[in-house]
């Protein structure tokens, strides 16, 4: 459970600087950012933080959801999320894309990029709603934030789109009971050296019956 003291609120831009430090923070030894970003050559923390910014300013300028956690002044949680529905640009993903190749490199943005397709190329899920970050501060980890950030984004995204389904994926095992827990089931594992990719989905419910794109 959140802290007593603690409220779930919609995100601005306004705290876009405050999100990045906590996601870089709170995903600084993630599996899938250090295969993508090259964590074993140097720059790796220039290179994380750079690209956290690209598409967290991408994420916003889309004006896609985000959910924060509040415990009296301090952000201590974050979720970015896209609902099923969203049609992407394609001028703002050759944008972001640009941006990610200035700022970490060109061997990053086509690792990104092989990996994406890889995704799509393994689960059928164009049109599902996508957890794309969900984040604590480490400091407040090991205290439920993380299941209840988890559990407000997926009511979040029924009330808007019940019939989607919900599509996460992981390079991080210790965190599969927890996406488990929450109706997730593992559809496919994708490895390439270095990284072992899940993929999650949640099934819609509609009616009583489970929805599903496969």
């Amino acid at each position: 459970m959140y802290p007593t003291e603690s409220k779930v609120v919609p995100l601005s831009r306004q705290f876009l600087e405050s999100s990045i430090a906590l996601i870089d923070a709170a995903f600084s030894r993630d599996p899938t950012l250090a295969w993508c970003l090259s964590a074993q050559t140097p720059g790796f923390d220039a290179r994380r933080t750079n690209y956290l910014r690209s598409y967290l300013q991408y994420h916003h300028d889309a004006s896609l959801p985000v959910l924060g956690v509040w415990v009296r002044d301090a952000l201590v949680a974050v979720s970015y999320f896209t609902p099923g529905s969203t049609t992407e640009n394609t001028s703002s993903l050759a944008e972001l894309g640009h941006q990610i190749a200035s700022g970490c490199g060109k061997r990053s943005l086509h690792r990104i990029d092989l990996l994406r397709r890889v995704v799509e190329s393994k689960l059928s899920c164009h049109d599902c709603s996508r957890i794309e970050f969900i984040a604590v501060s480490p400091l407040m980890q090991g205290h439920g934030i993380g299941a209840s950030l988890l559990r407000t984004t997926l009511a979040y995204l029924q009330d808007i789109e019940p019939d989607k389904n919900v599509f996460l994926e992981t390079g991080e095992v210790r965190n599969l009971p927890l996406y488990l827990r929450h109706g997730f089931s593992v559809r496919q594992r994708i490895g390439f050296p270095g990284l072992d990719q899940y993929l999650l989905r949640k099934d819609a419910v509609c009616g009583g019956l489970a929805t599903s794109n496969e």
